[in-house]
């Protein structure tokens, strides 16, 4: 017999008890609710005007920054739309180092739109097919208001990158840094961030930064007498032991007699003569290598004024071969004269690090150098870690105008313009997805509104404003720094890393409008 009273079959339960299906409105209006949260987070940081986040760490570490990828890196989230936004501005700064907070607005501005469409009854399908027709059209007109760039602008994407930040005081010097380190690199390789490195200095002047033809490692040398300075060196770069490798396994070796012991030590002295004499005759002035150094090998080499040091981490050895040109050789006895590299000048100065004396070995000078090292310091470790983080953003943004060739103003100016073609774009249309490119339109205006409203300005009159006087064929307008409209001429952005910005945003709110489930095993 059925025992619930006649009413039908039990419930068929294939979850657990602990576990929760949030379904339809309730959860969009949960993920519109968490992305505008997330978006607004960042809102007083974006643009010139932008303020700082304190950041506080689980470990007791602090950090004062405005970059959007750190604040974003540093968030523990665990709502599903912020985990989505935090893959998003990771994106964004592995593909254009910089953006990321305009990014993660632009996204936050277009599922609020998209909840409002939403609340009124449109289908989220129907709004995907709006958002992806408008983020076409955008694209397209950046391509179209787009420029090659020249020289100068090339320094105004390297300063702009740098305006709002610790570096803004001194962005002209550091921009011009910027441009003489691509212009190094552009002679020897095609320009990559991954062709410069930061160091922190122990230089506490405020915005101390050096420019180092070479790189910079921080290691004990092995003996006092080690050379401090040296010039116009060949270097070897060894990647294994200098002289006998360590055994994997214990072993013995039987001796019998007076005679066996003392050819033994013969030739185990013949085998580091011949490793010293090999260098020797390879007129060289300087050997780094990963694996330990014999200390009979090591003296003879000082000795001859030979810089020696030994176990290296491997990715300093790589970056000591794109400084130098030098070939790393897995064993002495292969190295030839072809595979040494030069160095102009060595340098080792002794520093105290956590409570401990080392030294810095400085290599510069380096001709053919396909890495260039910004030595940074500073009064303290938030200031040099925020400088440090701005120099990364502008060489980043730097290399990808070189290697994309076109440019866009900034100051929401090709925000704007793209506005209004989307919008002029949907008034063609008669569908219900014209309704989805509209909100497109006025999710863009969040840029420009956002740049006023974080200057102290109106953001609703300026959006209006600067809207209507675009229309007039004022295509240079734009908002500067002090949250007026005027012609922006000094701030520029890739065009590809505004495109990968918007492109991205909207792919990942149309991932989110897709959803009409949410199931959680955790009860949340």
């Amino acid at each position: 017999m059925n025992d619930n009273n006649g009413a039908g079959p039990p419930p068929v339960k294939i979850l657990r008890p602990e576990s929760t299906v949030t379904s339809e409105k309730f959860l969009r209006d949960k993920l519109i609710s968490a992305s505008s949260i997330f978006a607004d987070l960042l809102r007083p940081t974006y643009g010139p005007k932008g303020l700082d986040k304190m950041l506080y760490k689980s470990n007791g570490e602090s950090t004062i920054t405005n970059d959007g990828a750190k604040i974003v890196s540093e968030l523990m989230v665990k709502h599903p739309a912020a985990k989505s936004f935090v893959s998003l501005g990771e994106s964004q700064e592995s593909a254009a180092g910089d953006g990321v907070t305009g990014c993660i607005l632009f996204a936050g501005a277009l599922m609020h739109e998209a909840g409002l469409l939403i609340n009124k009854g449109l289908h989220p399908l129907v709004i995907i097919d709006g958002f992806r027709e408008a983020c076409d059209i955008a694209v397209k007109k950046f391509d179209e208001v787009s420029s090659v760039y020249s020289d100068q602008e090339l320094y105004n994407v390297a300063k702009t990158a740098l305006t709002g930040k610790v570096t803004e005081n001194v962005s002209d010097r550091i921009a011009s840094l910027a441009i003489i380190a691509l212009e190094q690199i552009q002679k020897t390789t095609i320009c990559q961030s991954e062709n410069f490195f930061m160091t922190k200095s122990s230089n506490n002047t405020p915005m101390s930064v050096e420019l180092i033809r070479g790189y910079i490692l921080e290691k004990k040398l092995h003996l006092d007498s080690t050379p401090k300075e040296l010039t116009n060196c060949k270097v070897a770069l060894i990647n294994s032991e200098l002289g006998f490798k360590d055994l994997v396994r214990d072993a013995e070796i039987e001796i019998n007699s007076p005679e066996e012991l003392s050819g033994f030590i013969y030739h185990e002295e013949q085998e580091v003569e011949a490793v010293s004499k090999k260098l020797t005759n390879l007129d060289i002035s300087a050997v780094f290598t990963t694996g330990d150094i014999n200390k009979n090998i090591l003296h003879d080499l000082l000795s001859k004024n030979i810089f020696v040091l030994g176990g290296l981490e491997s990715i300093d050895l790589e970056n000591i071969a794109l400084a130098t040109g030098a070939t790393i050789c897995p064993r002495v006895i292969d190295l030839s004269p072809d595979e040494l590299g030069n160095i102009g000048t060595i340098q080792t100065t002794t520093v105290s690090k956590n409570g401990e004396f080392i030294q810095r070995i400085k290599i510069d000078d380096c001709d053919s150098t396909k890495l260039i090292t910004f030595d940074i310091g500073g009064p303290d470790d938030l200031i040099v870690e925020e400088t440090i983080r701005s120099i990364h953003d502008s060489i980043k943004s730097v290399c990808l105008a070189v290697n994309t060739k076109h440019v866009l103003r900034g100051g929401g100016n090709p925000h704007s313009l793209a506005s209004i073609e989307v919008m002029r774009s949907a008034d063609a249309k008669d569908g219900r997805e014209r309704l989805g490119m509209e909100a497109f339109s006025r999710a863009l205006e969040t840029i420009p509104a956002t740049l006023a409203a974080n200057a102290g300005k109106s953001s609703l009159d300026t959006v209006i404003e600067l809207r209507s006087r675009l229309k007039d064929d004022c295509v240079d307008l734009g908002v500067d720094k002090n949250g007026e409209i005027s012609s922006i001429t000094e701030a520029k952005e890739p065009t590809f890393s505004l495109k990968n910005s918007i492109s991205s945003a909207t792919e990942t709110v149309i991932g989110l409008l897709r959803v009409d489930q949410l199931i959680s095993s955790r009860g949340d």
